[in-house]
């Protein structure tokens, strides 16, 4: 189970911090995408930059703690954090756009790494 925590939340790095910075075009192409879906202001872009940045940064940490005793409850308290700041920033609408979009990433990564640990133990 730790081992499932942690490979969790690598994934989940891996997969937001592609959305989380424009350091090439890939990512600024990922990031542009994300703000035509939730219909962001210009006003919101940079917030909105800052605020999955953090996230990253946090999840990094996360990722580096290597505890698996503590991953869960570390866990919990980044991604509380991060939908509050992203609550802060956007509307209702994109904001329940965002979290259809988190949960679906955080859903789709947890099948890939039961599909992984299923492959490997055979």
């Amino acid at each position: 189970m730790k081992k499932m925590m942690i490979a969790l939340v690598a994934m989940f790095v891996m997969t937001m911090s592609a959305n989380a910075q424009n350091v090439n075009n890939n990512s600024k192409l990922s990031f542009d995408r994300l703000s035509s879906y939730l219909e962001l202001t210009t006003s919101q872009v940079e917030p909105v930059k800052t605020a999955m940045a953090q996230f990253s940064a946090s999840m990094e940490s996360l990722y580096r703690l290597q505890d698996g005793s503590k991953a869960g409850e570390a866990w919990q308290k980044v991604q509380d954090s991060h939908k509050a700041a992203m609550k802060k920033i956007m509307s209702e609408k994109q904001y329940n756009k965002y979290m259809q979009m988190m949960d679906l990433t955080i859903r789709n990564t947890t099948e890939r790494m039961m599909e992984n640990a299923t492959a490997d133990n055979k």
